[in-house]
């Protein structure tokens, strides 16, 4: 991983996102990829701090040979933060309201277990409260980002065939 990507994740770029675009229309997609990069970016927050945490936890519980609880949940977590990023980019090229709410309903629970696995790792004393509590905080910013970037969605006239998004 490069220094200057600590996450992990792909730079946002403006310029995937331009082939959903008719001639003449890039003003209509400038607003919802403005909160879709400033939602993704803050996630590459998240996923830093997150990253940082990880590294600094030593478990003493690991057995030769044999994968740890610690890291079996460790893998889980880090899975379900690198999701996030996948479905925000997701949710914006396929630039359908049906799309984009099934995307921000995955992107919601994962974050949501992201948030909860930080107290567990704090109740289990492998990470100092203040790691934890820095990862939270970052994460309710997100929760404010996000509820702006999912305020933007407009409905379009595709019908979701499961009858969840109306």
């Amino acid at each position: 991983m490069e220094l200057d990507n600590l996450s992990g994740l792909p730079d946002w770029d403006d310029e995937h996102f331009k082939n959903l675009e008719e001639e003449g229309d890039s003003w209509k997609r400038k607003e919802k990829n403005k909160l879709a990069a400033k939602l993704y970016n803050q996630w590459k927050q998240v996923l830093v701090l997150l990253l940082g945490l990880y590294d600094s936890i030593k478990p003493s519980d690991e057995e030769e040979g044999e994968e740890s609880f610690f890291e079996s949940q460790k893998g889980i977590i880090l899975s379900d933060a690198y999701l996030v990023g996948a479905k925000i980019r997701g949710a914006e090229a396929g630039d359908m309201y049906v799309l984009r709410m099934e995307n921000a309903s995955m992107i919601r629970t994962a974050a949501q277990t992201v948030y909860i696995h930080m107290s567990s790792l704090k109740f289990q004393g492998l990470a100092e409260e203040t790691h934890t509590d820095a990862v939270r905080s970052e994460i309710e910013i997100f929760r404010e980002y996000f509820k702006e970037w999912v305020t933007s969605f407009k409905k379009d006239e595709f019908e979701d065939e499961w009858g969840l998004f109306k």
